[in-house]
């Protein structure tokens, strides 16, 4: 039976915000002397305005959305457009008290129109997945799972990279939006591969406001595929910081609630992730690349190593060493006891998914 959560979904994240072409826009600077810097620069663009009340500036847009906010980011300092607060009105009437709830920083405003691009990309789903192997340390010939990385296309079908992806995204308040879109396109797109391993899909918590809503249609794609729920691995991207670990114990039971396991990457890049790994006792561990780095030639890096293998054994975890990249780097990982490794190693993530190149 398909839960009430499943059968809803965050319209909010499956509706991309469009950049207007017309509209009101109303501006409430914190600063005086930022006020006055939009204000002169309204004047010398000729666009005309009114105040609602002594604060707020109101103006419409009449098409002019991205030409007005190229000059205010030369203008104003990043300080300065995060300190004034905007909203898009739907009306030329006054600025009231309720609109204040849908305001936010004029920089996210800027950046989205500097960000046309991507909201045609997700507006089109133009994502292309790519798969990396991770493989049985003592069958590196065997792929035990995918990683699925998504990649963005432009209009011309060339790759846009993820740092520049997500970085957009974040800058213009879309990684929600993003986020979900790459988490449904990894599931569909290995489904029509034909995937049958198990599938490690990365996901950013703050991209999750409220699970049971956020991750329903990343639920429903999963079941729509037909694969075996245990099948859909969910990896935890600390490409953000974790503030709120509360919050992700809550998206990580919904995922195991669906039936689905979790994944911790990057473990050793930093205190936190260690904290999480005694929280969340996730199913596997991946440790950060940088430990894998030559830790057949340091022997101090191989002690670290050793003993988080051991710890994350003794939780029942699954240990899996990435970003292997020497013959060296693998050989001693599998005789360390770790269960698989994934790297350059042995594939570089492709689409379709990659043949193994590595040998025992």
């Amino acid at each position: 039976m398909v839960s009430k959560s499943e059968r809803m979904a965050c319209r909010g994240c499956e509706v991309v915000p469009a950049v207007p072409e017309a509209g009101v826009l109303a501006l409430a600077p914190e600063l005086a002397h930022t006020r006055k810097k939009i204000l002169d620069t309204l004047k010398n663009l000729g666009v005309g305005y009114r105040m609602a009340g002594r604060d707020v500036i109101q103006f419409e847009l009449d098409e002019g959305f991205e030409r007005v906010m190229e000059h205010f980011s030369r203008l104003l300092s990043h300080p300065e457009l995060q300190a004034c607060r905007a909203v898009l009105l739907e009306h030329s009437g006054g600025f009231g008290i309720g609109d204040l709830g849908r305001s936010g920083p004029l920089s996210t405003l800027v950046a989205r129109s500097r960000s046309t691009w991507l909201t045609a990309l997700l507006a089109e789903e133009r994502l292309q997945v790519h798969f990396q192997p991770i493989v049985y340390a003592s069958d590196p010939g065997r792929a035990f799972a995918y990683e699925c990385l998504a990649r963005g296309l432009d209009e011309q079908g060339g790759l846009i990279p993820p740092a520049q992806l997500f970085s957009s995204a974040r800058n213009a308040d879309l990684l929600f939006h993003l986020d979900r879109a790459a988490r449904v396109a990894a599931i569909t797109q290995a489904a029509g591969h034909g995937l049958t391993t198990p599938l490690f899909i990365n996901f950013n918590p703050t991209s999750i406001y409220d699970p049971a809503f956020c991750l329903a249609t990343t639920i429903r794609a999963a079941r729509n595929t037909g694969m075996p729920s245990s099948n859909f691995v969910f990896e935890v991207v600390e490409s953000d910081q974790i503030d709120d670990p509360t919050h992700l114990e809550r998206i990580l039971m919904e995922y195991r609630k669906a039936g689905f396991r979790v994944a911790l990457d990057d473990l050793g890049s930093g205190y936190g992730s260690l904290n999480l790994l005694a929280k969340l006792r996730p199913d596997y561990v991946k440790l950060d690349m940088e430990l894998i780095r030559g830790v057949d030639e340091d022997d101090y890096k191989a002690r670290l190593v050793r003993g988080l293998v051991q710890a994350i054994r003794e939780l029942g975890s699954g240990v899996i060493g990435e970003g292997v990249e020497t013959e060296g780097e693998y050989a001693w990982l599998r005789a360390a006891g770790v269960d698989f490794v994934q790297g350059y190693h042995f594939a570089r993530p492709a689409s379709p998914p990659p043949m193994l190149t590595a040998t025992v």
